[in-house]
């Protein structure tokens, strides 16, 4: 049995967060914590030994790709790694789902022939060189390996931001005569008063699909829509979206494209919509998990090109909870360098504990399994030099999920894993394997940071990010309109907040517990030039007052699964149909007069003033109707 000096055990806060400070004396036996720090050690120095080892074809591979190749043939490795998954969904074809990123200036025509030659399927490409296929697995080095590739990735998976509530969705409800959402926000008082439907006003929805768009035309819920070419999509968000929006602004014309194909397909029918689509008002309730918190990337260059067009935008701002609630999975901060290191591993870990104690690792909630975890750094996106790994480990320290691409000056600052879906005592870990320091932000999507132990959890605000935060987009949180949310979001948490139907939203009414917060920290144009230049420090770059707004979710619809209809994915919709109100009522509105009615006229939740949780608060057809300076009629 290896004998640990007890000087090794300063290295144990990567593994369970705590200094253990002696005198270098050797221990007869190993302690507990020596067992967990040598795990953690023996799986951090093999993921690096992979790292170190990569040929150019991997190089240009996410490590996820790479790994899962190498433990299906080497045997010694996986016996190093015997807890470790990489959460690849790999088909019993052996193919996997990949995003290629071609190099600047192609087309993507070559390499999607490449793909199919190789027994791929293309299921997307893009004018940009972006392909999306499905790729045999034992295929990918020979894609990679192309000229005119520059990088495949695992391809970037998408998310809606409802959030399901099995418990109210076992019994059928009927749909109620008037919407839950139209009562709240007063929306059938003001149209009655102001003779206003969305009439002349095209509202165009993006979400998953919209599979049963003919059944809620039969039942009388939709009228026409008009559906991108070849852009239903699959799912039925989208319909319970476009029954919102009907329900506010039943005047409306109404369309819809979905954003799942891929994240280019995305910002394709975003600008597609407004050109093609002629929509005036576009909402949508998706999220890419590798949307840069710190830069406008190619779904928010989209939004930002149809805002600046005059294309009113809004969208979800999240449900990965607030720092208000205690809800909190996102952590935000400089990098602090610990003072305890693993001697086996490259790298030096951060600290997440400013004070005078270490700790290495963030505890993970028992509702984070099966979690999508993300790493950002303050470097631009396309162009990291600066080298910053991610790690979940269980409880007796063995890592069993990890992101360690190398960043040599092309490639992205991001980094994803996957918590297990069983088990519990996992943590995060970040190692900056080489390089500068840099502001980092580390999310563990819709989960949570939790203490456990002698370990202390660590959360901040700020998780709304992408494109829902684009500078002229509206990010709007959640409130509820009528029955709570019937599901704790973590055990032991207190009941969520009820709405005010059959009334409307007042000063007293609630936001959604796990409605995502910000602000948004920015240090990188869209270009990738610095905000603020040689600094991309806590001290540095801008803000953006994000959410925006809030409106209501928690309403019924005609969808089956959408009964009722919760999370920030229900919320944008009621917000679009407002907006939609007051250009029927005023057409020459500029959207800064629209964006003004809203704000100036809403319902302050939270803090006074605008608070990170609910923007400027919730907003009311009515009173913003009047705000624009509308008439009564």
């Amino acid at each position: 049995m290896r004998r640990f000096s007890r000087a090794a055990t300063r290295s144990v806060p990567l593994a369970v967060g705590v200094v253990l400070l002696g005198a270098g004396v050797a221990s007869a036996l190993p302690s507990a914590a020596d067992v967990v720090a040598q795990r953690t050690e023996t799986g951090i120095s093999a993921l690096q030994g992979i790292k170190k080892s990569l040929t150019p074809a991997e190089r240009k591979q996410d490590s996820r790709l790479v790994i899962e190749k190498r433990l299906r043939a080497d045997h010694a490795l996986a016996a190093l790694l015997p807890d470790y998954r990489t959460g690849l969904p790999v088909a019993k074809t052996g193919a996997v789902s990949v995003d290629i990123t071609g190099i600047t200036g192609t087309t993507g025509t070559a390499v999607a022939q490449a793909v199919r030659a190789a027994g791929g399927t293309v299921r997307y490409a893009s004018p940009d060189g972006a392909v999306r296929a499905d790729l045999p697995l034992a295929a990918v080095d020979k894609i990679a390996a192309r000229g005119d590739v520059a990088a495949v990735a695992p391809a970037a998976q998408a998310m809606t931001w409802r959030e399901q509530d099995p418990r109210r969705e076992l019994v059928a409800q009927a749909v109620t005569q008037v919407s839950e959402g139209d009562k709240a926000h007063g929306a059938g008082t003001a149209r009655a008063q102001y003779g206003v439907t969305g009439s002349g006003i095209k509202v165009c929805v993006l979400s998953d699909g919209v599979n049963s768009l003919s059944k809620s035309q039969a039942a009388g819920e939709l009228p026409a829509v008009d559906v991108l070419a070849g852009q239903a999509g699959s799912g039925d968000e989208g319909t319970a979206m476009l029954e919102i929006v009907h329900d506010l602004a039943p005047g409306a014309t109404l369309g819809f494209a979905t954003a799942f194909t891929s994240e280019a397909s995305f910002a394709a029918n975003i600008r597609a919509l407004r050109t093609t689509g002629h929509c005036t008002v576009i909402v949508d309730d998706v999220a890419y998990f590798d949307e840069s918190p710190f830069q406008d990337a190619q779904v928010a260059q989209a939004v930002n090109d149809v805002t600046a067009a005059g294309t009113l935008y809004f969208s979800s701002a999240g449900n990965s909870g607030n720092l208000t609630d205690g809800t909190s999975g996102y952590y935000e901060g400089d990098f602090r360098a610990s003072a305890s290191t693993l001697p086996g591993i490259s790298g030096t870990p951060h600290d997440f504990d400013p004070g005078s104690a270490v700790q290495t690792s963030d505890p993970l909630s028992a509702g984070s399994l099966g979690k999508p975890v993300t790493l950002f750094w303050s470097d631009p996106w396309g162009k990291s030099g600066n080298d910053y790994d991610l790690f979940i480990l269980n409880a007796s320290g063995s890592v069993v999920s990890s992101s360690d691409n190398p960043q040599t000056g092309s490639q992205n600052p991001y980094e994803i894993a996957s918590v297990p879906t069983t088990g519990s005592g996992y943590r995060v870990a970040v190692v900056k394997y080489s390089g500068a320091d840099r502001f980092l932000a580390l999310n563990v999507i819709r989960g949570r940071f939790v203490a456990s132990g002698s370990l202390k959890a660590f959360s901040t605000a700020g998780v709304t990010s992408g494109h829902s935060a684009a500078a002229d987009a509206f990010s709007v949180a959640a409130a509820p309109a009528a029955t709570a949310f019937g599901r704790p979001l973590e055990t032991g948490d207190p009941a969520n907040p009820a709405g005010p139907f059959p009334g409307q939203f007042t000063a007293a009414s609630k936001w959604e517990r796990f409605t995502s917060d910000g602000e948004r920290h920015l240090f990188f144009n869209p270009d990738g030039t610095e905000v603020t230049p040689g600094n991309v420090s806590s001290t540095a770059g801008a803000t953006r007052a994000k959410p925006d707004i809030t409106a209501a979710d928690g309403v019924a619809t005609s969808v089956a699964g959408f009964q009722p209809f919760y999370g920030t994915s229900a919320a944008a919709p009621h917000a679009a149909a407002i907006a939609a109100l007051l250009l029927s009522g005023k057409p020459t509105a500029t959207p800064a007069e629209i964006r003004s009615a809203l704000v100036s006229s809403a319902i302050d939740l939270g803090a006074p003033g605008y608070d990170a949780v609910t923007g400027a608060g919730v907003i009311m057809a009515g009173p913003a109707l009047e705000a624009l300076g509308v008439p009564q009629s």
